[in-house]
């Protein structure tokens, strides 16, 4: 190909999730001949699995927590509260779906020129997109970074065998037990909404959990958590994942002692996803794996 076949934009945005519809957006308002392009779903990580539906499964896991608590006000019969998981699931998927379809219809009421591929860079001003009519080349002179985060899978024997923040949205049913691997705030809010909804939770943590936050009120929410009866293991490494005979797994902590779920989760964070983007064909720079920027 040469490059004059590389369709021209005013501005490519890259990701279709909150930044690049807002910019992507604004940017159409203002006259400019707009292209997004995801390989995902419609809306990024927090509409499909992100802040939207932990937030459905937050208030879920709230209400059977205070219907246990208002016993205490003379409020009787909450002792015989039985969850519908697949029917939650099915209302909770309907409600993302509903937000994926408002932000179709906002991107064409902008006038914007949405593709559904896998976009990396040629060089500064053209990205080639891997769809399904195979690689096409577009250009522009401005082109916005804008493709979310991944899930750090991990590395360490029988990682492949784990659950990602990404797959626990996928969850049919709930599991009796689980374990949790990671302290920062995805997997102490996933292990507690979890622990809430009457799965057996071991949540494992290197060190500390939550090591970014004041002490004071994290040890408040450490003693809250082991109150409830999650089960919270600081200071306890893990080694690696085994599959048993039963297909129920095992997490073995570099002590020795083993701990069997149907499942582990691991939540160790989610760094840029900048790999597809072949960032080494342009001039822009990373720093520790994220794409440095100025003051602008």
């Amino acid at each position: 190909m040469v490059e004059s076949e590389a369709k021209s934009y005013d501005y490519i945005c890259i990701g279709a999730g909150s930044g690049s519809m807002g910019s992507g957006r604004r940017a159409a308002l203002l006259g400019k001949k707009v292209l997004m392009i995801e390989n995902r779903v419609i809306g990024g990580t927090c509409v499909n699995v992100g802040c939207v539906p932990k937030k459905v499964m937050f208030n879920l896991a709230n209400f059977l927590e205070e219907a246990q608590v208002i016993k205490e006000y003379g409020v009787r019969g909450t002792e015989g509260l039985k969850l519908d998981f697949a029917h939650f699931k099915a209302r909770r998927d309907f409600y993302v779906k509903r937000l994926n379809n408002i932000y179709d219809s906002n991107l064409a009421n902008s006038g914007i020129d949405y593709l559904k591929g896998t976009a990396s860079f040629e060089s500064d001003s053209v990205v080639v997109v891997q769809g399904e009519n195979g690689p096409e080349r577009y250009t522009s002179e401005h082109i916005l970074i804008a493709s979310g985060s991944a899930p750090e899978p991990g590395v360490f024997e029988g990682s492949d065998l784990c659950w990602s923040s990404d797959d626990f949205f996928t969850m049919e049913q709930l599991p009796e037990r689980m374990v949790v691997i990671g302290g920062g705030y995805i997997g102490v809010e996933l292990a507690q909404i979890l622990h809430a909804l009457g799965v057996k939770v071991t949540l494992v943590v290197r060190s500390i959990i939550l090591r970014f936050l004041d002490r004071d009120v994290v040890d408040i929410l450490l003693g809250n958590m082991r109150h409830s009866g999650l089960d919270v293991r600081l200071d306890s490494p893990h080694k690696r994942v085994f599959k048993n005979d039963d297909n129920s797994l095992s997490l073995e902590l570099n002590n020795g002692e083993i701990i069997t779920a149907e499942h582990v989760l691991v939540a160790l964070g989610r760094p840029p996803n900048v790999a597809p983007l072949n960032l080494q064909n342009t001039s822009v720079e990373l720093v520790k794996g994220a794409v440095k920027v100025d003051e602008f």
